[in-house]
Formats: C-alpha cells, structure tokens, sequence
C-alpha cells in the first residue's frame, strides 16, 4: 500500500426487512464517518436489508423497497469525499424460469452520489445453516475497483472461503494484479469460528500478497448469532486490527503502509477455559435479546426447576432483557424436592427477577383420577408390570406417560402466563437432552425460544460458574446436585443416561465431527463401551422428530441442529 487509508468499519447489527431503520443507521454512519475523515466506509453483506432473507429474496415488492432505498443512500453522498462499500440484493429483471433465484447478493461502491460499481457474490453456499444457491442466482465476474491510485477487489463473504470451489475469486484479483481486497461477509458465530476466519484470511494475504479487510455483521436473527469481530490483515498475512465480538458499532482504522515500515501483528487473547465460556455466554446474551427486541417481545417467563439448565437460561434472559421483563416461575409437583423450591426462589432473588409458585400436584392427581376408570388405561404401569390398583397417585409406580403429564401440565402454566401476561415462553432443554429425546413434546419442549438448545450438559455448567465469577447468582446446591427430572420418586439423569462426561463427548463426536458408530468405538475405546456408544447414536436418530418440532434453538457449535438436516424417516444405523 502506497500511503494510510482511513477506514471506517461499520460492524452494524441490521434487522432483516426493516430498511426504514436500516437505511437511516446507514446514513448516520456515513455521516459520521465522514466528519471522522475516513476515505472509505465498509458495510457487511446485506446491510440494507438484513441477512439471512431466505424466500424474501423471491419477492418483487421486497427487492425493488431495497433498491430505492439504494438509490437514496447514493444521493445522500452527493458533496461528500468519503466512498461507499455497502451490501444489498440486487433484483434480475428479467430471470429465466429454469435458472435458481431472482435476485444476486450484490455489493454497491457508492461515491459522489453515484453507485459506481456493483458486484455480484460468486460462491453461493449451500451447506450448514445456508441455502444460497435456492434463493440466488451466482455472479460470474470478478471486480477491481481503481480508487486513489489503488486496485480495490471486491469480495462476498462465501467467495473467499473457495476450498470447495472450482471458481478461486482472490486468485483471479491476484491476476488482476489487486491492491486490496474488501470482503463483507455475514458470517454466523460459532464457537472456534473466529480462529477459522482469521487463519484463512491470513493464509490468503500471505499467498496473494495482498492485504485483507474483513468486515462482519453483528447481532442476532432468528437462530442465528453473528460475532463481527472484523478485521485488516497486511500483505504478508498480519493481524493489524481486529474489532470487539458482539458489538455494533462504527471502528476507525488507517492502514498503515507496511512498505515503508515494519508492521507487528496485533495480538488476539486465545479463547480457553473462562475466555471461552465468557464468549459463548456473551453471544447467547446477544441471541436472546435481538430475538426479543427485533421481534417485539418485551417479556420472558422461564419454568425454574431448581435445575443448572433453568438457572442458566435464566441468567442469561436477565443479563439480555434487564430483570424486571423476566419472570421466573417454579412449579412443585407430586416428586419435586424442598430443596428444588428452594434453590429456585434463592436463584430468582439473586437475579431480582419476578417469582411465582404455581404447584402442579392438584391438577395432575385430578387428571389421573379422570383417568383411572378408563378401561385399559394403564396407570401407574410401564412394560411388563401390573397396573396400580388402589392407590394414589404418589404411591403408584408412575409410567412414562404420568411423568410426561407433569412435564405438559408444567408446559400448560407457562403456555398460560405466556398468553394472560404477554410473556415469551424461554425453554431450558440442553443439546445433550434434544439429542437423546430427554425432553417432552408439549411439556419442556414448549415455548418461543431454545435458549441453550445447541449448549451440550458439560458446557451448560461451565457457563454457570463462569457467570457466577462474575456475581453469585446461581446458587451453589444447583450447581453441586445430581441433574434430576424429578418426575418420579428419587430419580436422576444418570438412571437412564450415560454420565455427561461420556454422553456429550460421544454426541459430539456424532454431531459435530459426523463420525460413525465403529469410528466412535475406536477412538473411544478406552472411555465407553460399544454398547454405550451404538444405544446413543441410536436414539440420537430416533428422536430427530421431536427436535423438528423445537422452538429456534440459538446456534453457538458448529453444528447446530438447523443445519444437521436428517431425515426422520430413516433406517441407515451407524
């Protein structure tokens, strides 16, 4: 690079279909950028409009709102000596019916009121948590922008990740004998992505020989969490600056002319232990309060169990939404401990948030009474075993079908207060419950958003006490007692799963790494039987029915249950 260049990074956090707002958030920081003296302000892919659209980008009405408002954004540049990077969908007037897509997710250069130059992303991905190539046509051409002596190369996120490609867009900038690549991406969090990123984009500075910005969406949509942190990587593949995870907001950077001096790297904190607990926690803070404020909830209402997973959940609602929008709501039935009461008034005291008793144990024995005269109804009974004849419901042996009453009989009161109240019901189902189908349709799987749903048992307590370095909230017996549904008399998780240690690195090897039961078997021969091993990948498969019917789960692994897409109807073992 010949001489500084002023950026301005706008790391901006855009609801999708809002261009009202989206447009005027623009337009501020274009402003501000201005007065600032940057040369260049940078916005991520599909600012204007939100990312991810999905099927809006198949309609008219939603495309051609973008492109006025494209067009406004253009004029407001008239005057102004700052140039423009901006994402947007750009509509193809005149599609052919055989082709995918209606619409190229485009990039604008913007300057001197004018959209200079537009290009369109050339790798579409299809794969994971994204479908682009079902809602976008490809782009074919690559693009160097001459700007203040330089050739700038113009990037879409997907076109720089080209492993799996024949199509290589830097290689063909490099060519083209580019300056600077600018690549706007909206790339979702998951935890180790950020090393991922920076390693690929160093590996490409250092092979081109040319430097990189990077610059990320920020915030959440949906069951999705982007990070930001954006970036600038000199010629020879150097960290110069890296912006903060999970903040909106308008950096500043000069690039410093690394020809004429020596440039050190900017050194990045390696996320281990609490450092990494403390990002996954602050992004699921991120999830949860975009979800409500980008879709207008105002209030939560959490079942508490006196369980880690509900005081978690809880946690995270009150550091999202303040603690007067939360409520917490304990709901004691026939088997719950003294002690789970207990644990869940402390922890709602400790958090200030609103609590409520609201017992189950009535409504459940006048639902068994109902029940009783039922000719085969089967009570108090599981497989093999003789029905309960005479006795109450606390002193029968309860079935399956009686401990998931207590679970829809507790879905029913939150489902209630969500209704009379106003409230969005928060589920507190772990990964390693959705997994294995530890959970209940229409009980604990009830609710608006799975908050900790792609969070395995393992990680959930390390998230707990990495919260409480900051301020004790969760009281420690939670943290300390056996998992227990208490739905039956002295249960426990491990009465019917493996412990958690075992159980979530099997899932994960499963899930996450896409092994097979044999691969499994080997590589943890030493931990875990293959009976183990083959039982939870069995009912991993089984329970796929009950995980399509979830509330969005936030994503925080890199394969979260959207994008592992298996069938329900399947028979392949292994």
């Amino acid at each position: 690079m010949k001489t500084p260049i002023k950026f301005a990074i706008a790391q901006m956090d855009p609801t999708v279909g809002d261009y009202e707002s989206n447009t005027a958030r623009i337009l501020r920081w274009i402003d501000l950028a201005e007065r600032q003296g940057a040369d260049l302000v940078v916005f991520p892919e599909c600012a204007l409009c939100g990312y991810p659209v999905w099927d809006l980008a198949n309609k008219k009405q939603f495309l051609n709102e973008g492109l006025k408002r494209l067009k406004r954004i253009a004029v407001a540049t008239r005057g102004k000596r700052i140039a423009v990077v901006l994402g947007f969908i750009e509509r193809i007037s005149s599609p052919k019916s055989q082709v995918p897509g209606n619409s190229y997710n485009a990039l604008a250069w913007i300057e001197k009121g004018k959209i200079r130059e537009i290009y369109h992303k050339q790798l579409l991905p299809t794969y994971d948590v994204f479908l682009e190539e079902i809602f976008f046509r490809p782009g074919f051409e690559t693009k160097v922008i001459p700007w203040k002596g330089r050739k700038i190369g113009l990037t879409i996120c997907e076109d720089i990740w080209d492993e799996r490609y024949k199509v290589k867009p830097l290689a063909a900038l490099a060519r083209k004998k580019a300056d600077l690549v600018i690549n706007i991406s909206a790339s979702p969090y998951y935890r180790d992505v950020a090393a991922a990123r920076e390693k690929l984009v160093k590996g490409h500075a250092a092979r081109y020989g040319f430097p990189v910005l990077y610059v990320n969406q920020v915030g959440g949509q949906d069951d999705l969490i982007f990070d930001g942190r954006s970036f600038f990587v000199d010629g020879k593949g150097r960290v110069q600056f890296c912006a903060p995870a999970f903040k909106e907001d308008l950096f500043f950077f000069d690039a410093p002319p690394c020809t004429h001096r020596v440039c050190t790297e900017v050194p990045h904190p390696v996320c281990t232990g609490f450092e990494e607990a403390k990002e996954i926690y602050d992004a699921l803070v991120l999830g949860v309060r975009d979800y409500f404020r980008k879709n207008g909830f105002k209030k939560a209402v959490i079942g508490l169990s006196g369980g880690i997973d509900s005081a978690l959940v809880a946690a995270i609602a009150a550091d999202a939404l303040g603690k007067d929008a939360v409520k917490g709501v304990t709901m004691p039935g026939p088997f719950s401990s003294e002690g789970s009461w207990k644990d869940s008034q402390e922890l709602a005291r400790r958090l200030g948030i609103q609590f409520e008793t609201r017992p189950i144990k009535k409504m459940y024995e006048t639902f068994l009474q109902n029940q009783a005269g039922t000719r085969g109804s089967g009570l108090g009974t599981r497989k093999n075993e003789e029905p309960n004849r005479g006795t109450s419901p606390e002193e029968q042996v309860p079935s399956l079908a009686m401990e998931n009453l207590q679970a829809r009989l507790r879905g029913m009161e939150l489902m209630f207060l969500s209704n009379h109240e106003g409230r969005l019901v928060l589920t507190t189902g772990n990964k390693s419950e959705l997994a294995m189908g530890y959970c209940t349709l229409y009980g604990d799987m009830a609710g608006g958003l799975a908050v900790i749903g792609d969070l395995y048992k393992t990680d959930v307590y390390r998230l707990a006490r990495y919260r409480n370095t900051i301020k004790k909230v969760i009281p420690e017996p939670i943290l300390t007692k056996a998992p227990s549904a208490e739905l039956r008399p002295n249960q426990k998780d491990q009465d019917s799963l493996p412990p958690y240690e075992i159980l979530d690195e099997v899932l994960s090897l499963y899930i996450e790494k896409n092994m097979s039961c044999d691969e499994i078997i080997r590589k943890l021969r030493k931990k875990v039987s293959s009976g183990i091993v083959a039982d939870t990948i069995r009912k991993v498969d089984h329970n796929e029915y009950k995980r399509r019917q979830t509330p969005p789960i936030l994503r925080v692994t890199p394969k979260a249950w959207f994008g592992r897409r298996m069938p329900i109807t399947n028979r392949f073992a292994g």
